[in-house]
């Protein structure tokens, strides 16, 4: 420090004692307490020095020159010391009172480092941060002290925790909510999820409902829409009586005696489980100007429909067709730059309207960004013959596979190449349970006479080096859809910035697209 510093820090400390320091310099020297301990060194000394003045003015006869020293010694580093104290808890105090608060929502794992994840943060609804969507939720506890959090497990059951709230995660199929208030709807392919409170067990007959643990530990269940089994267990954990609920009951669980109480409507508000919201993907024109430098054979914006159509920003042909029965004609929607699918007992889909020649004579790269509303099994993109009588079979896939015999893991995007096309066999590729519902990924699936690769958010995930056949003949593009006539694994979500292109894209356009998305 020069001269200068030093000056100004020891009018800093004298007005500090004096008591005239404004609010800004105050907390000015109290984030300098709290970061720097040279400046708490010298801020001893000088509230050191400050007290022996104090008492020297006050009691003029207890201090002579035979005992400075020893007051010095003494008294000036107590009384320094209490002041240096008492500041630092004023400080701590007040970064308590109005400084950053922790985290709104905590996560803390029970599982061994081997264990797979079983459950997706989805939404995040905090007042102070702490968690966002795309964790991954292994076995263990999830506190919420204030705000939401909504999780999906990889089965597809959704929970909507709300704070103070407390849920012990234990697998892919159960939970047990310990205290506070929650929400779960559970699709048909989770079926059979139990959602356990302290003395009670929840199990799914395919339903929404919301339960409510308080703090003496009773219950509250309240079925929103469907059935549920509700148990109330004994000592040993096992069904001591158990009743059956459905759609806008509402169900009382008491301590003592234990029982199950049929109510009105339920003593507290519950949460609900917030469906995802399709967002549009923000595309940046560095983007799109990306991807016509690589020149794509086939690139569908969905900004604009052109005659009913999808049209190709690449050349005249292949233009995108929305395909929907007249009984559900918006299971498609096409518009501001997105292609949303929605769930539908009918077939739909997008497809080229021309099918494309050539189009695995060597190489093909599928480029694409999707956004899936929920687990479930999702088609993004589909390679079938051209002829009629062989659309069932496929070339080429790249979808999200669910509950399939096939090992992976949940939550993992596929790219699947077979040749010739056909209902079974082929080669797959899968990444490592990389997708979140509610959240766009950039997908990319090239094909070569070499082998194929698959790529997530600009990396290659996955490569595997093979003789990959190819032939002449033309190939039809779906999207959205397996199957032509069928409803097999439709996708519920979202597409957009679809491009095909007849050769194999690099890995440094690959990942220089990603990047452009989103600026410098």
């Amino acid at each position: 420090m020069n001269k200068q510093e030093k000056s100004a820090e020891r009018d800093i400390f004298r007005r500090l004692a004096d008591g005239t320091l404004s609010a800004e310099e105050f907390a000015g020297v109290e984030q300098r307490l709290l970061a720097d301990p040279a400046f708490r060194r010298r801020y001893v000394r000088a509230m050191g020095v400050e007290g022996a003045m104090h008492e020297a003015f006050r009691f003029p006869g207890t201090y002579r020159e035979s005992n400075r020293r020893r007051l010095s010694a003494v008294r000036v580093f107590v009384y320094g010391g209490l002041c240096a104290a008492l500041l630092l808890g004023v400080a701590g105090w007040s970064f308590v009172a109005f400084g950053p608060r922790g985290p709104s929502a905590v996560y803390e794992s029970h599982a061994s480092a081997g264990t797979r994840p079983v459950a997706i943060v989805t939404k995040a609804q905090l007042a102070s941060g702490g968690m966002k969507p795309g964790l991954r939720i292994k076995p263990g506890i999830l506190k919420v002290d204030e705000g939401q959090v909504q999780i999906e497990f990889l089965n597809g059951a959704q929970i909507n925790l709300e704070g103070p709230a407390e849920l012990r995660v234990h697998s892919v199929d159960s939970a047990t909510l310990v205290s506070g208030k929650a929400a779960a709807r559970i699709p048909p392919g989770a079926r059979g999820f139990i959602l356990n409170t302290p003395d009670a067990a929840i199990v799914d007959l395919g339903t929404e409902f919301a339960v409510a643990v308080g703090d003496a530990g009773e219950s509250e269940i309240h079925v929103v829409e469907g059935q549920v089994d509700v148990s109330l267990l004994g000592s040993d954990g096992n069904t001591l009586t158990s009743q059956r609920m459905s759609e806008a009951s509402s169900l009382r669980l008491t301590r003592r005696p234990s029982a199950l109480e049929r109510i009105d409507t339920p003593s507290v508000k519950f949460p609900g489980v917030e469906a995802q919201v399709s967002t549009t993907l923000e595309v940046t024109e560095e983007y799109s100007q990306a991807v016509r430098a690589s020149r794509p054979d086939v690139y569908w914006r969905f900004d604009r429909l052109d005659g009913g159509l999808v049209p190709n920003e690449a050349g005249a042909d292949f233009s995108g067709r929305i395909h929907t029965h007249p009984e559900d004609a918006s299971a498609v929607v096409v518009g501001d730059g997105v292609a949303r699918f929605l769930h539908s007992d009918w077939p739909r889909r997008i497809e080229a309207e021309n099918a494309v020649p050539g189009l695995n004579r060597e190489s093909f790269s599928i480029e694409l960004w999707a956004c899936l509303d929920n687990f479930h099994w999702a088609t993004f993109a589909a390679v079938v013959p051209d002829s009629i009588s062989d659309r069932n079979l496929h070339l080429a896939l790249l979808e999200l596979p669910y509950k399939s015999s096939m090992v992976f893991t949940p939550g993992s995007y596929r790219f699947m190449f077979r040749h010739p096309a056909g209902d079974h066999g082929g080669t797959n590729l899968f990444t490592n349970g990389d997708c979140t519902p509610g959240l766009w990924h950039h997908l990319v699936a090239v094909k070569s006479p070499n082998g194929m690769k698959l790529y997530l958010n600009g990396k290659m995930l996955r490569e595997i080096a093979e003789n990959a056949g190819g032939d002449e003949l033309p190939y039809r593009l779906y999207l959205g859809e397996l199957y032509e006539g069928q409803t097999d694994r439709q996708l519920s979500g979202s597409i957009d910035e679809f491009a095909l292109y007849l050769r194999e894209l690099g890995d440094d356009e690959i990942s220089s697209h990603y990047r452009a998305m989103f600026g410098p």
